[in-house]
C-alpha cells in the first residue's frame, strides 16, 4: 500500500504541475508542495531510524574517560594541597574509615575523641570580586567527645570563614551536649553554645585548651581535612575511571 500511495501522489503532482505550467499560472497560482516521501514512512519506523545514531553515540564512553583523565591530571597537578594527607594534630592517633577521620588520645582519666566526616564539609563560596580562579576550599565540621565513666561532653564544631578573612587558628563551637553513661549523644539534650553566658563560654573554651584543643590543633585539623578531601577526591576519580573502563 505504501508504494501504491506514493506513486499516485507523485503522478498527481506531476499532472497538476504540467497543467499549471501550460496555463502560465505556475508561479502565481500553483504553489503545490513537493512530495514529502518521508511522511509516508510509518511513524514507528521513523522513530527507530532517528534514534539509532543516538543510541550508538550514548554507548561510547570514551568522552567520559577523557574527561576523567583530564580532571585527574588537573587535580594531581594542583599546588594548593599536598598529594598525601598531612599529619594529624600532636598527641593524637588517627584512624580512617572511608570518609570519616577519627582522632583519639588520653588525658588523665579522660578519652578525647574527634570525629570528622568529609561528606559533611561545606564549600567556601569564592569572593565575587576575585579575578583569579582559586581551587575550592571546604570547611570541615567535626565533633569533640570528652568521655569519663560519669558520661561525656560533646561539642559540635566547625569553621566560620569568609574569603576576605580566614582564621584557621580558631574553630567555632556551635552546640554542646552532655550524655550520661550508656546514653547516645544523638538523643541527649543539646544547647546552642552561643546562647550560653559569656563567662561560661570562655570557661568551656579554656577547658578545651587545657586538653590540647587549641589554636595549633585547629589549624592542623583544617590542613589535614583539606589534604584528605583532595586525596579522597582524586581516588574517587580514579576509581570511577577504572569502573567505566
Amino acid at each position: 500500500h505504501y508504494y501504491i500511495t506514493n506513486n499516485l501522489s507523485i503522478a498527481m503532482n506531476t499532472v497538476l504541475r504540467s497543467m499549471c505550467r501550460a496555463s502560465g499560472l505556475a508561479n502565481k497560482l500553483c504553489r503545490l508542495p513537493k512530495s514529502n516521501v518521508p511522511n509516508l514512512i510509518p511513524s514507528t519506523l521513523r522513530h527507530s531510524v532517528a534514534t539509532i545514531p543516538q543510541v550508538r553515540h550514548m554507548s561510547n564512553d570514551s568522552t567520559l574517560m577523557s574527561a576523567l583523565n583530564n580532571e585527574i591530571l588537573h587535580e594531581e597537578g594542583a599546588v594548593s594541597y599536598d598529594s598525601a594527607p598531612s599529619a594529624e594534630p600532636s598527641d593524637f592517633t588517627r584512624s580512617v574509615n572511608g570518609a570519616t577521620i577519627i582522632l583519639q588520645k588520653q588525658y588523665n582519666n579522660e578519652t578525647i575523641r574527634v570525629e570528622l566526616d568529609l561528606n559533611n564539609n561545606t564549600e567556601l563560596a569564592p569572593a565575587e570580586d576575585d579575578p583569579e580562579e582559586n581551587p575550592p576550599q571546604y570547611l570541615p565540621s567535626f565533633k569533640i567527645e570528652i568521655s569519663k565513666p560519669q558520661g561525656k561532653l560533646v561539642f559540635s564544631c566547625n569553621y566560620h570563614m569568609t574569603t576576605e578573612e580566614q582564621n584557621l587558628d580558631q574553630f567555632v563551637i556551635s552546640e554542646v551536649a552532655f550524655a550520661g553513661p550508656g546514653e547516645d549523644d544523638h538523643v541527649a539534650f543539646t544547647t546552642d553554645f552561643g546562647n550560653l553566658d559569656y563567662v561560661l563560654i570562655e570557661e568551656f573554651e579554656n577547658y578545651l585548651t587545657r586538653r590540647g584543643l587549641d589554636a595549633e590543633f585547629s589549624s592542623t585539623l583544617f590542613e589535614m581535612s583539606a589534604a584528605f578531601e583532595h586525596h579522597n577526591y582524586v581516588n574517587f576519580l580514579k576509581n570511577v575511571r577504572d569502573f567505566v573502563n
